[in-house]
């Protein structure tokens, strides 16, 4: 799961590195990275930066990418997780209305692929055909396509370096819409926003962003907040807990509990009073 990178990438990369293993992301999008890598430049999933320009990664935009921004104050849980290409559980169809999931994945990808948040970018493409691609110093660019089904990655992590029948339909782009590519708004994505503003950060940020995620979400999830209260408390909860080098393990677990009290105690305060105005 992205978690364990998300919130103790350094502590995780460096137990890789001196184990000796091997990690297979099954994430759609960074195993799309990771095929689209050339082996002289994928080195303990470190990329290359003289032959890697940037990594791109793709976000369908979730349910609400056409969606005025006035309406997104009464989007309920239900219409949250209707997402319109992949059939994902409650909190990740939630995180991919708000756009987090691509925040947490940008994240991700940073430590996976050792990469500086400037070598990320982040383009939006409704039709989840394009997993991800990666650009190089002359100008190619590679990409890995495929249906919306999380069979093929996982087939590709269970077969690797070979390849096996996924059981996933195979892609006809005759009979897809035009693919369709375009930058995110951060107006109406600020989950996305504060994802790259922690990946920049670094330290115990990450953990702190997505404890208060979590627990928001489950708030939501739950009728207590409205969906943009989510992006609200979250923001909260980064302003109140100072970020800090994240060492250990039990600094980052230290993180991931006081930010999941701080933000419990922010959504008591919105139950009580309805509504929440940052300082």
């Amino acid at each position: 799961n992205k978690e364990a990178l998300v919130m103790a990438g350094d502590l995780f990369m460096e137990a890789l590195v001196n184990s000796d293993s091997v990690l297979l992301p099954i994430d759609s999008e960074h195993n799309a990275i990771f095929q689209c890598l050339p082996n002289d430049g994928f080195n303990k999933y470190r990329v290359n930066n003289t032959v890697v320009r940037k990594v791109i990664l793709t976000a369908s935009g979730g349910p609400f990418l056409n969606s005025e921004l006035d309406q997104l104050e009464n989007i309920t849980p239900a219409q949250a997780c209707q997402h319109p290409n992949w059939d994902m559980g409650k909190k990740i169809s939630v995180d991919s209305a708000t756009m987090m999931n691509k925040g947490l994945e940008f994240i991700e990808a940073c430590y996976l692929f050792g990469l500086h948040p400037d070598q990320l970018e982040v383009l939006i493409h409704p039709q989840s055909i394009v997993h991800s691609m990666v650009e190089f110093c002359d100008g190619s660019v590679l990409s890995q396509m495929g249906t919306p089904d999380m069979r093929i990655p996982i087939a590709y992590g269970m077969a690797w370096p070979e390849r096996i029948a996924s059981g996933a339909a195979f892609l006809d782009l005759t009979q897809q819409e035009p693919l369709q590519f375009s930058k995110p708004d951060l107006q109406r994505f600020p989950c996305l926003r504060l994802g790259i503003e922690a990946a920049r950060q670094g330290g115990t940020a990450p953990a702190l962003l997505n404890a208060a995620n979590e627990v928001a979400v489950e708030a939501f999830l739950q009728g207590s907040i409205g969906f943009m209260q989510i992006v609200t408390i979250i923001e909260e909860v980064l302003l109140e807990i100072p970020c800090e080098a994240a060492l250990s393990l039990d600094i980052i677990k230290n993180a991931d509990a006081q930010a999941r009290s701080a933000a419990a105690l922010l959504i008591e305060k919105v139950v009580q009073a309805g509504n929440l105005e940052l300082d």
